[in-house]
């Protein structure tokens, strides 16, 4: 039963913390006025899918759902990167460091929750 317990805190846990990074990613682009479509519209994707994986409701398609998520995530954070650039022209030209890092927080912590989930069904 311990282990249980200890196995959905987990998973809950690791969902906030990917909601936390979508919303911080959102706050940032709200905060410096620089809100894209594109990027708000990933962040929204992830949130909806957490939503959705922690009602419960998903169980036998939530790996599908998951990798569906992800991907469109991905996509449209690459149709940003194709289409604006990998450097920042108002910082300087400077890489677009902030974006690389949240993406790959987001893309990697995502896996591994959509994998904890998986297994648990």
């Amino acid at each position: 039963m311990k282990k249980r317990i200890d196995a959905i805190t987990i998973l809950k846990i690791l969902g906030v913390i990917i909601g936390l990074i979508q919303l911080f990613d959102i706050a940032i682009h709200a905060a410096t006025d620089q809100l894209e479509f594109l990027r708000v519209s990933s962040n929204v994707i992830i949130l909806l899918w957490l939503a959705i994986s922690a009602s419960g409701r998903l169980n036998v398609k939530s790996l599908l759902t998951a990798v569906s998520a992800v991907g469109s995530y991905l996509i449209l954070n690459g149709i940003f990167l194709a289409r604006e650039g990998w450097t920042n022209p108002e910082q300087g030209g400077e890489l677009r460091i902030m974006l690389l890092l949240l993406v790959f927080l987001t893309v990697a912590s995502s896996g591994v929750l959509a994998y904890l989930q998986s297994r648990r069904v």
